[in-house]
């Protein structure tokens, strides 16, 4: 089935009619998400390229036409041309002959059909050509996109069991693509399943979760996740959604960077409280900042702290102001803060000036302090100024210490 469609100018850019040109516009097309993307109107991240050219063909005949060529898959049939400093996948058309729940022993093919039958689904499994014909080989693909329907291609059991992180997929493909609506016989193959993600790899998961996490909507995809298992089976605790809901929505509209959205919701969703930092760890491969962000507000005990302006102003002189705004985030989500609360704080943290300790070594060491003697009497100063509400000067600290 092939329908005539208008192609992104992103998909007709010189770079790709040059590969195309190189490798014969019969034996090359689009594939999966740029196709799915572009049929979308939605934004167009990766341009990956199908073809019936063996991975040594295709080498040979991109360097002929001057185009840089890297391995970087060939095992499975995968070269990635590099043109202009722009990367595109080109994957010669295979078929699973072996899998493992991981990874796939493949044979390469000439058959658009059985390349299609591998794919995760339907509506990944389109292909097109340069002159903006689609071709939907299963003939199912293009009605499920336009449905915004996630389908497994074929036996979805079958399909998950080549790749357990279609598990992970089925969900945030039904969250970005199927507008939060989870076809049945996905969702309950994912349930039957979902013991499979321990198989995968820490950085496969994290790719995939930190997506789903970073989501608008995520709530109502984990929520289903749990019922399924899944963060049961990764994090082994209760994962309330009611916090995770009011987290979102108090982030809302805010212009939070990406690592303070990942990490609070992260906390939630793995069940917050006692060697959480251990189960994070377990299963996902954090950044460096990530991990120090987790390592903090891990050990956080919201139960034992005071919210007031004089806590939150200790939080922003101990923490900073980013800090400071998670652990209110934290506070609110899990209902130790009303909204109101959380507003007026929030405004606190971002616009009100950070107190600094007005007292310095040097201060210390003109009235005969040294060493260890110098070190305590500022750790002694700076709990009296934290005590009087960081308002003390620097004289009126002063004036607490004998000269030696």
């Amino acid at each position: 089935m092939a329908l005539q469609s208008s192609l992104s100018d992103q998909l007709l850019s010189p770079e790709i009619r040059k590969i195309f040109r190189a490798l014969g516009d019969g034996h090359v097309r689009f594939v999966g998400g740029c196709v799915r993307n572009a049929l979308l109107g939605e934004p167009i991240r990766d341009i990956d390229l199908a073809t019936t050219l063996f991975p040594r063909n295709v080498t040979d005949r991109l360097s002929k036409n001057g185009i840089k060529s890297i391995p970087t898959g060939i095992d499975h049939g995968t070269v990635t041309a590099v043109i202009n400093g722009k990367a595109f996948e080109i994957t010669t058309l295979r078929i699973d002959k072996i899998t493992d729940g991981r990874r796939a022993k493949v044979e390469f093919s000439d058959d658009w059909e059985g390349d299609a039958r591998r794919r995760d689904f339907t509506m990944n499994a389109l292909y097109a050509d340069l002159d903006g014909y689609v071709y939907d080989p299963l003939g199912v693909g293009l009605a499920d996109l336009e449905k915004r329907k996630v389908r497994f291609v074929g036996d979805p059991d079958l399909r998950i069991r080549e790749d357990y992180l279609r598990f992970l997929r089925f969900f945030r493909f039904s969250l970005f693509y199927g507008k939060g609506k989870f076809d049945r016989q996905g969702y309950d193959a994912c349930a039957r399943h979902a013991a499979g993600l321990k198989k995968l790899s820490r950085e496969r998961i994290t790719q995939e979760l930190t997506k789903i996490i970073l989501h608008p909507d995520c709530p109502k995809a984990l929520e289903r996740m749990r019922q399924a298992k899944g963060l049961a089976s990764l994090f082994g605790r209760k994962f309330d959604v009611g916090t995770l809901k009011r987290l979102v929505h108090c982030q809302a509209g805010q212009t939070y960077g990406e690592d303070h959205l990942f990490v609070t919701r992260l906390l939630l969703v793995s069940g917050f409280g006692s060697q959480v930092e251990k189960r994070i760890g377990k299963w996902l491969v954090l950044k460096k900042k990530q991990r120090a962000l987790v390592a903090v507000l891990g050990s956080f005990r919201i139960n034992t702290i005071r919210i007031d302006t004089g806590g939150v102003t200790r939080w922003m002189v101990e923490d900073g102001r980013d800090l400071a705004l998670m652990r209110l985030d934290l506070c609110y989500a899990l209902g130790h803060l009303s909204r109101a609360l959380h507003q007026k704080f929030s405004v606190q943290i971002l616009e009100d000036p950070i107190p600094v300790f007005p007292v310095g070594a040097a201060d210390l060491m003109a009235l005969g302090y040294r060493g260890g003697a110098l070190g305590d009497c500022l750790k002694e100063l700076y709990r009296l100024w934290t005590r009087s509400g960081f308002k003390s000067d620097r004289q009126a600290l002063l004036e607490n210490v004998i000269p030696k």
